[in-house]
């Protein structure tokens, strides 16, 4: 099939923003349904969270290989690859019977999830390349909309009384169809390298530019993290809102960010890429310190949607950066720059529950605000001594 045709690459864009949709959807009605695994197992505080840091940990052990199999397989077979595993593991947590055999399961998730979120992600940049312009904003911008799917499908399941065994089958059933059926558009978008660029690829070790993406992107990560897990406890402890209205700030971040997507190609396309994500670390720096500032509920919920809006585009942008940091192999600077990255999102739970226990959660929140503040401040040397948007100087994945 020749993706020269515009059609045929708007099949392949289809199919691959599926593939982020459906990935969206199969994680937050995993995430939705770990109460009731807690409640289930009688898990402990300290048990869970070891058994969440299991996901992280088996995302990032598997995050190099992911790259290597999209280099060696092909993003499209890598996508199919990721999806049969997904889709088998994913009901494994919900059919564990001891804390053990939990984290085991939810490592299998992490493994599983990121083979595919590689392939799916390296699928979008060579789409990206192709057309020429910034799409990875939209592609991210669907697996926000599909999170807030799956929260509501999870929503709709439970109010039918039906458990996570059911809620999980559902989802692996959602994940092995789309696989299957995305892969009729998805085609051979492969990077062209010859084959010494290919093993050169296939071993080079990170650049300078890859680890200050990579930099970057741990920064984003730990932000992500922290906000996933304390925005609700920000209002219940800080702010003394309702466990009901507390859950409203956590669903105003997940809008803010599937909205703040939406815009995140048009917005780099006009303004470049450092100037997104310099504009996107203030906007967010300045949620946080609204949300410390003036600590009542509605606020707070405001802080955390001008933090949405800041996160939105940062990742998807540092991704597409990361992806054309190897010419020929765009899932190898992927995997590189997730791996290193990650390591925010693996250390986020801890530094920030050890900062709150010692001085406070409203303080701990200093944390992600100067984490932004950081992040404005490179991006915007970065792109120091540049008259024209960074988007004209944009360079597809070479092919």
């Amino acid at each position: 099939m020749s993706y020269k045709n515009s059609k045929n690459l708007g099949e392949a864009r289809a199919a691959t923003s599926a593939m982020f949709f459906v990935n969206g959807m199969v994680l937050a009605i995993w995430a939705t349904n770990i109460p009731g695994m807690k409640e289930a197992l009688a898990l402990s505080d300290q048990q869970l969270g070891m058994a969440l840091s299991a996901f992280a940990a088996g995302t990032m052990l598997t995050l190099f290989l992911a790259g290597s199999l999209v280099t060696r397989l092909g993003s499209r077979n890598t996508s199919l690859l990721g999806g049969a595993l997904l889709a088998s593991v994913l009901p494994l947590s919900a059919l564990a019977s001891s804390s053990l055999q939990y984290t085991v399961a939810v490592f299998l998730l992490g493994v599983a999830n990121s083979v595919f979120d590689v392939a799916m992600n390296t699928h979008g940049s060579i789409i990206e390349g192709r057309r020429e312009k910034p799409l990875m904003s939209s592609f991210h911008a669907v697996f926000s909309i599909g999170g807030l799917a799956g929260a509501s499908a999870v929503a709709t399941l439970l109010a039918d009384r039906l458990g996570p065994v059911h809620c999980l089958s559902f989802a692996s059933a959602m994940v092995a169809l789309t696989s299957l059926m995305a892969s009729r558009w998805l085609g051979k978008l492969e990077p062209v390298a010859n084959d010494t660029e290919g093993q050169r690829a296939a071993f080079a070790m990170p650049n300078l530019a890859l680890l200050a993406i990579a930099g970057l992107t741990f920064l984003a990560l730990f932000i992500e993290r922290t906000v996933i897990d304390w925005s609700s406890l920000y209002l219940t402890d800080v702010t003394r809102a309702s466990a009901s209205i507390a859950a409203f700030a956590f669903g105003a971040f997940s809008l803010a960010m599937a909205v703040g997507r939406l815009s995140g190609d048009r917005l780099v396309r006009r303004f470049g890429q450092s100037a997104v994500l310099s504009g996107s670390g203030a906007l967010g720096a300045i949620g946080l310190v609204l949300s410390m500032l003036v600590p009542q509920p509605l606020v707070a919920i405001i802080g955390f949607v001008l933090v949405g809006l800041g996160l939105s585009n940062m990742i998807p942008t540092l991704y597409s950066r990361a992806s054309r940091a190897f010419p020929g192999a765009p899932g190898l600077g992927l995997a590189m720059n997730g791996t290193l990255g990650y390591v925010g999102f693996l250390i986020a739970p801890p530094v920030i529950g050890f900062t709150s226990s010692q001085f406070g959660l409203k303080l701990a929140m200093l944390l992600p605000m100067f984490a932004f503040v950081v992040l404005m401040i490179c991006t915007r040397r970065a792109s120091a001594g540049t008259e024209q948007p960074e988007i004209e100087k944009f360079v597809p994945v070479q092919l």
